[in-house]
């Protein structure tokens, strides 16, 4: 056994109040091989380019003469083996496969998460390099049809280039758009889309399709939309801005939670109007006349044909008939007063939602009497 190396090393540690777990830590060599040094366990290591590389390693780490201990380790392999004189005493220096192999024993934990950084970096990289490329993700068809029903009820033209999909997380997301490029995203299932019309100074304008409703964006300064397609409110953030490129924040508003409390209660009117006598079933009609009194969801179907789906702004006052039944949904049950058949109905207060159906009931002891009655669809 070696008298020196493993109590210098030892000697060294303790004097700057260290423990293995600590010299591993900052040195990357695992225990087994720092203990293996102090206590000149030499056998324990792979191979003899591992323990040289180790024993520089620990002794510099500790401020200890490195050269020294590598001789003294020398001298003692001259007396334990019948290996000739000169090739003991050769120049330390390794191998550049085995410094190699050595680095990537002593360092591997650094590698390993080095290697992980680099993986990241990669999809990181890919991924800003699909949403910022030019490609066109919005296909020709899709283009067309919104650029045609846009003609149709705005009776003039639009040029589009591209549609980016927006994908929301958690009511929000980001978008880049060059100048007459769109973005289209979900709001309760429903397809919305806006247009970056035009880019100024210190602004943007955006349109929403196909009612056509335009905004201006200024820098961090939110603006909340309302487009007709749209059951929520939509704020839009200008975030970033250059010459021909705009960085928008999409965020949804908030949607007032309705308690169980507060939830719409089935009601069958029995007032005048509801009732009615027929000998024919043909006979019988609904009326639903709605005055909007503030902008609300609606959507509205008659006899299980749509009517009626998108954003009512207030003071639009409607009518509707139909023969059988009347299914209807509404985003903000107290924005809207109804009549039915001539019979004031209140779907709730405002901030809730309620989805109805009125129909025709026949009555169990007259099957010519019919009434109306009003339940959750």
């Amino acid at each position: 056994m070696v008298a020196g190396i493993g109590e210098t090393l030892r000697n060294a540690r303790e004097a700057k109040r260290l423990t293995l777990k600590d010299v591993s830590k900052d040195t990357n060599i695992v225990v087994k091989y720092l203990e293996a040094l102090e206590n000149e366990d030499f056998d324990k290591f792979p191979s003899e380019t591992y323990l040289l590389g180790f024993l520089r390693s620990y002794a510099e780490y500790l401020k200890v003469d490195a050269d020294e201990l590598i001789q003294a380790y020398k001298g003692y392999k001259i007396g334990e083996s019948s290996t000739p004189l000169e090739e003991l005493t050769r120049p330390t220096g390794l191998s550049i496969v085995a410094q190699l192999r050595m680095y990537a024993q002593q360092y591997r934990n650094i590698l390993y998460f080095a290697g992980i950084g680099v993986a990241v970096l990669i999809v990181i990289s890919l991924f800003i390099s699909l949403i910022t490329s030019d490609v066109h993700v919005g296909s020709g068809d899709s283009i067309k049809a919104i650029q045609d029903e846009y003609y149709r009820t705005q009776g003039k033209k639009i040029a589009i280039k591209n549609i980016w999909p927006l994908q929301l997380t958690n009511d929000s997301g980001i978008v880049l758009l060059y100048n007459d490029e769109a973005c289209q995203f979900l709001v309760d299932n429903k397809e919305i889309l806006f247009l970056l019309s035009d880019i100024k100074d210190n602004s943007v304008i955006v349109e929403f399709l196909p009612d056509s409703k335009k905004y201006v964006l200024e820098m961090e300064k939110p603006v909340m939309c309302s487009p007709m397609e749209s059951s929520r409110n939509i704020m839009l953030t200008l975030k970033g801005l250059t010459e021909n490129r705009a960085k928008i924040r999409v965020q949804l508003a908030a949607v007032e939670q309705v308690k169980p409390d507060e939830a719409v209660s089935v009601v069958t009117p029995v007032t005048p109007g509801t009732e009615v006598v027929t000998h024919d079933q043909k006979n019988l009609k609904i009326v639903f006349e709605a005055e909007f009194v503030q902008k609300t969801y609606f959507e509205l179907y008659l006899d299980g044909n749509e009517r009626v789906r998108g954003m009512m702004p207030a003071g639009t006052k409607e009518r509707w008939e139909a023969s059988e039944f009347i299914q209807v949904k509404i985003g903000n049950a107290g924005g809207v007063k109804v009549k039915i058949n001539g019979v004031d109905y209140m779907f709730g207060l405002p901030g809730q939602v309620a989805n109805k159906v009125i129909t025709w009931r026949k009555d169990p002891q007259d099957p010519n009497k019919y009434k109306l009655e009003v339940k959750d669809w």
